[in-house]
């Protein structure tokens, strides 16, 4: 009697759902950290914007006599609107390098749809100067660390529970809320 060998290629059914359920259980266990390294990435694309907002702000401090843009804080609040001149940042600051996308935080898709930007400015530094900022409060002016002062914040937008805030000196830090 002879035997019959037959030489098969490919997969059995039972082999090719083990692999199926491998590959679906290694997922399982990666999609979490995909999505922190994608909210990472977001997180550095925002802190980057700030950076390149902080880089022309300098620029236009150089170039008109060491004081910030007079920028509008929130354009369509009833608060700022009036015969101040303020500018919306993009109008400001467009002639220094920022564009309509460096002003959009990935996170952000309601604050922009209303301000026209995911950042908002910090209404008391328009106009100051940077070389002797002087904030006025309850006790008079008093002189003011450009490294500690703050321009604008990433006002909706929130990264791993903190904040992206750019200061005077064109510094860009994460905070916590």
């Amino acid at each position: 009697m002879q035997r019959r060998t037959s030489l098969r290629s490919g997969f059995t059914l039972i082999e090719l759902i083990v692999v199926i359920a491998i590959i679906a259980l290694l997922a399982t266990f990666l999609a979490p950290e995909l999505e922190k390294t994608l909210e990472r990435a977001k997180s550095v694309a925002c802190m980057g914007n700030l950076r390149s907002i902080g880089a022309s702000v300098n620029t236009y401090v150089i170039e008109n006599d060491q004081t910030f843009p007079f920028v509008e804080p929130n354009p369509n609040d009833p608060v700022y609107t009036g015969e101040d001149e303020a500018k919306p940042m993009l109008a400001e600051l467009e002639p220094y390098g920022v564009t309509a996308k460096v002003l959009k935080c990935p996170e952000d898709n309601t604050y922009i749809k209303t301000t026209g930007s995911s950042y908002q400015w910090v209404p008391m530094i328009d106009g100051e100067s940077k070389i002797n900022p002087q904030i006025y409060g309850r006790r008079g002016a008093r002189r003011v660390n450009p490294a500690r002062m703050r321009l604008c914040i990433d006002f909706e937008a929130v990264h791993f529970n903190r904040c992206n805030r750019l200061y005077a000196d064109g510094h860009a830090v994460a905070t916590l809320k």
